[in-house]
């Protein structure tokens, strides 16, 4: 069956925009599954930055309200929700400036976000807090578990 030159044409200029157009896709190496393109990998920095923020703000609240006891404690625990938040805003800098997850600077930045994650988990699971803490944390621990996953690292553990 012949098909006429005119519905060729049409055909043509309505896949012409895609003909080279990047797809996502994931590829293989010798040393992993899948490689993320920095798009992916930008994608969940991103989140990261910006639920690492929000979360401070509720948690700090919600420590300033809870049983912890002790002043110390108290100061210790939102220290370490700063620490995240700052560490995961100098990562989205570093990523966007380099555009480079295998970049030196953007691996030991990632290393650095989640052990600030590490040690604020260790405070979510010896503490309990509101329900919306509780879930919020959750979130951004299954974004921070993604982040972990793209550098074969471990994640972090739930309660």
């Amino acid at each position: 069956m012949k098909i006429p030159i005119i519905r060729t044409a049409v055909l043509t200029a309505c896949l012409l925009p895609f003909i080279g157009a990047p797809l996502p896709c994931a590829a293989q190496d010798a040393n992993r599954d899948t490689i993320m393109t920095p798009t992916d990998v930008g994608t969940v920095v991103e989140r990261v930055k910006q639920q690492t923020g929000s979360f401070k703000d509720e948690f700090d609240r919600a420590v300033s309200h809870s049983m912890i006891d002790g002043k110390r404690i108290e100061e210790d625990s939102k220290h370490r929700a700063d620490d995240l938040h700052d560490s995961a805003s100098k990562l989205g800098d570093i990523f966007h400036d380099k555009r480079d997850k295998n970049n030196p600077a953007v691996r030991a930045q990632v290393d650095h976000t989640l052990n600030a994650a590490a040690e604020l988990n260790r405070v979510m699971m010896q503490f309990r807090f509101t329900d919306k803490v509780q879930q919020d944390w959750g979130q951004l621990r299954a974004e921070l578990n993604g982040l972990a996953a793209m550098y074969q690292l471990t994640p972090l553990p739930g309660n």
